[in-house]
């Protein structure tokens, strides 16, 4: 029997919504009870991340890759492939390809839905079975080290003497830093000069190496580089104070309401069968209970947030739904 996306809500909630039992209590996420799988993979797995090696999307698959090896939740090798390009379209038209194949699984982020959206990718969430949504990540401004400007007002202030003067560097037009910069200008009165990347790692090295003034990557993105002193936080685009980055400020706490957040999340491919979609649904629930994980999360600032089969569906519905409206006001939306 075959599984498409569109029964994939049907199957997965009568399977995965039986019951269930309260878990990670700071996060209030309910851990369903699912029954085990009969099938399993018989050969190596490919990982595939839509965006470069070193950015957030690639820490999040090597470390889940790592988890599933170590405590046998898969017990062939799951390999990490980068297929980065066109904001995400390079990577999910490839997936488009492997229908039917359950060795085949994928990061998604907010490009699995912004570049859709903008008619640069001819798949949508809807050609795919939307696995499970894991966590959820905000973002954070970044400076290099070296930088004149200590906080976020220094740096708007000195956009405003000198319009599209400041650099900003992201993925690409219409992607998360894009909507984060085009929300800044329009919060602070000014121009920023907007330059595209091929992903988060590209755009942190082209910070370090002095070619743009500010980035909006997400936290486990820049930790690394803001721990070892490479580049400074100064500013959190969230609501509140991270728990993990309580002395960077949030930008509304500088006088700009500019928040933004993303979910991280694994795709298969269309036209798998029940069994297989449940095997994955296993491995999604039982490393998202991991010591290994819930440590990615902390050292990351991501916030836990497990939903699988329908609640999975369901949510990257509701987003793609989010970012559309958000795209269509900033003028970017593909016309219908």
């Amino acid at each position: 029997m075959s599984f498409s996306p569109a029964r994939a809500a049907c199957v997965a909630g009568a399977l995965a919504f039986l019951s269930a039992v309260p878990a990670l209590a700071q996060s209030g996420t309910q851990i369903p009870d699912l029954p085990e799988s009969s099938w399993k993979p018989d050969k190596p797995v490919e990982f595939v991340v839509q965006a470069s090696a070193g950015g957030g999307s690639d820490i999040f698959a090597r470390t889940m890759a790592e988890i599933m090896g170590k405590h046998g939740l898969v017990d062939v090798p799951v390999n990490v492939v980068n297929k980065s390009g066109g904001s995400g379209a390079v990577a999910y038209a490839y997936m488009s390809t492997k229908k039917g194949d359950p060795h085949v699984i994928a990061t998604a982020t907010s490009s699995y839905l912004t570049t859709p959206i903008q008619g640069h990718s001819p798949v949508s969430y809807k050609d795919f079975i939307n696995l499970a949504v894991l966590c959820v990540e905000d973002y954070v401004g970044v400076v290099n080290a070296e930088s004149p400007y200590q906080t976020l007002t220094d740096l708007v202030e000195a956009a405003r003497e000198n319009p599209n003067g400041i650099r900003i560097g992201g993925s690409s037009v219409g992607s998360s830093d894009n909507i984060i910069e085009n929300r800044l200008e329009k919060a602070a009165g000014i121009q920023l000069n907007y330059i595209v990347f091929q992903g988060g790692g590209d755009a942190n090295a082209a910070l370090l190496g002095g070619n743009v003034d500010l980035a909006g990557p997400n936290p486990s993105e820049a930790a690394q580089l803001v721990e070892a002193g490479r580049l400074r936080a100064i500013a959190m685009f969230s609501a509140e104070r991270l728990e993990n980055w309580p002395d960077v400020p949030t930008a509304r706490e500088q006088g700009f309401d500019v928040t933004l957040e993303q979910h991280r999340g694994v795709i298969l491919p269309a036209d798998l069968t029940d069994d297989q979609v449940l095997f994955w649904q296993n491995v999604m629930v039982k490393l998202f209970q991991t010591d290994e994980f819930k440590k990615y999360l902390e050292d990351n600032g991501l916030r836990p947030l497990l939903k699988v089969g329908e609640e999975s569906e369901q949510y990257i519905a509701e987003q793609h739904e989010y970012y559309k409206e958000i795209l269509t006001e900033l003028g970017i939306a593909k016309k219908e």
